[in-house]
């Protein structure tokens, strides 16, 4: 048997709680960067590995032979009797969590601990309970989510709005996830996606330093998951485009967590206010998923789709 879990802190807690098998921390954030689908195992690997090396200041080479040796370590998990992912309820979750059950799709036996809260602060005695409440991976859940993985991947994300109309009874909180997706592109109202204005927000009413900014976002509901590297990445952004929204300072300390003080600018206030727009002042040049937004082709959401 091996547990797949969603980076190293679950993973710890469930070696130390005693549960038999291995135990493969996925250390990746496929809710950011590009991802792109319908590319070879190569230009994936390279794709990643320098997305990955340059958001985080990592080595491209140790990036790229991590990723390597994890796919490796998924083509050897089709020799286990079973297969368990633990996952939950969030949008960076659900990322990694569609990209798994894909990659898996043809293993006899995947089953899921796929939760509404978090696992990693449970305690060590909550993960045998949470063992035992694992249920199997339908094939009905395989294909919704091979249907959500080719929706977040595809180069044309309008092909989302299908996704999010209704709920899917064979897989919780994919519409939801979905939806939490698209409404990370540009609103139609300020050019600004739900992180940053939900961030910025947040900011304006008094949330100055980035760790308040931080736990403030991620109690919130519903709920991105965003790491605080993934976190800091949007702040820094704001920060640091031809117009800026945020004034940022670097305070003392490591850099884990970031220290850093922020306040919104006057022009990220008319952002905010609606009487500008963020794409219109700084440009746009970004990935969300598959899709990637440039100055000539931009999809925005509207509140109900994206169009």
């Amino acid at each position: 048997m091996i547990h797949i879990h969603n980076g190293d802190v679950t993973a710890m807690l469930a070696r130390r709680s005693g549960l038999e098998g291995e135990h493969l921390p996925f250390r990746e954030s496929l809710v950011a960067g590009a991802v792109p689908g319908s590319i070879s195992e190569h230009d994936w690997i390279e794709t990643r590995a320098r997305f990955l090396s340059d958001a985080y200041g990592e080595n491209l080479l140790r990036v790229r032979n991590d990723l390597l040796e994890q796919e490796r370590a998924l083509d050897a998990a089709a020799a286990q009797d079973e297969v368990v992912l633990w996952f939950e309820h969030d949008l960076f979750c659900l990322t990694n969590f569609l990209y798994l059950l894909t990659r898996l799709a043809r293993h006899p036996r995947v089953t899921a601990v796929w939760c509404d809260q978090p696992i990693g602060t449970r305690e060590e005695g909550d993960m045998h309970p949470l063992f035992d409440s694992r249920r199997a991976v339908t094939p009905a859940m395989f294909a919704a989510a091979q249907r959500g993985w080719s929706a977040y991947t595809a180069a044309d994300p309008t092909v989302l709005n299908g996704m999010i109309r209704g709920e899917d009874p064979d897989f919780p909180f994919l519409r939801t996830g979905l939806e939490l997706h698209a409404m990370r592109f540009p609103a139609t109202r300020n050019g600004l996606g739900a992180v940053e204005s939900r961030a910025m927000a947040l900011i304006a009413a008094g949330a100055a330093d980035f760790a308040t900014v931080f736990d403030a976002f991620n109690n919130d509901i519903p709920r991105y998951g965003l790491g605080d590297g993934e976190f800091y990445r949007v702040l820094w952004r704001l920060a640091n485009v031809a117009v800026p929204m945020l004034t940022m300072t670097k305070g003392d300390g490591p850099p884990t967590p970031p220290k850093a003080l922020f306040a919104v600018t006057p022009a990220g206030e008319k952002v905010m206010a609606g009487d500008a727009d963020f794409l219109d002042l700084n440009g746009t040049d970004f990935w969300l998923g598959g899709a990637h937004l440039t100055n000539g082709k931009v999809w925005r959401w509207d509140g109900r789709q994206l169009v």
